[in-house]
């Protein structure tokens, strides 16, 4: 059995008190993070030197991926905004050795091992009948929205 000044010992000295600053000062930082992704993504694409029609160069059939876009969005609804899509697909092929300055060989390589890495990390996209890797389904869904702005509405 413990004796009781053991149990004082056991327990570490309480937590110090958060100011009034503290609060002010995490407040403060809160809402700055929270204010990147707008400043971000209101912007133009073209302010983040990504090339949609760099993507859309990787496809070897446009009109194609666009409809399965389309379908991705029609069946689960994951629409963003093209910079959205542009963002992640540059992420994805940044960590594969691309940048926007590369030559487009460079981009269809970085695609081809970022699409082996997402089969392999088994992060797949069912559409339809289709099973596409992460990184194929974003660029499908930006093809989709590349297409949206390129063709008037009927």
């Amino acid at each position: 059995m413990k004796n009781p000044s053991d149990h004082d010992r056991d327990h570490p000295a309480a937590h110090p008190p958060v100011s009034r600053r503290d609060i002010v000062i995490l407040g403060g930082a809160a809402l700055l993070a929270a204010a990147i992704p707008a400043v971000l993504f209101g912007r133009d694409p073209s302010g983040l030197a990504l090339d949609s029609d760099l993507f859309m160069q990787l496809l070897a059939d446009p009109a194609a991926a666009a409809k399965l876009g389309e379908i991705w969005f029609a069946e689960s609804r994951p629409g963003e905004t093209p910079a959205v899509y542009e963002a992640r697909l540059a992420r994805r092929l940044r960590a594969h050795g691309w940048s926007p300055a590369a030559l487009p060989e460079l981009a269809r390589r970085a695609l081809a091992a970022s699409t082996r890495a997402d089969y392999l990390g088994d992060r797949m996209v069912a559409i339809e009948k289709w099973h596409l890797a992460e990184t194929e389904a974003d660029l499908c869904a930006l093809a989709a929205l590349i297409m949206r702005t390129r063709t008037p509405a009927a």
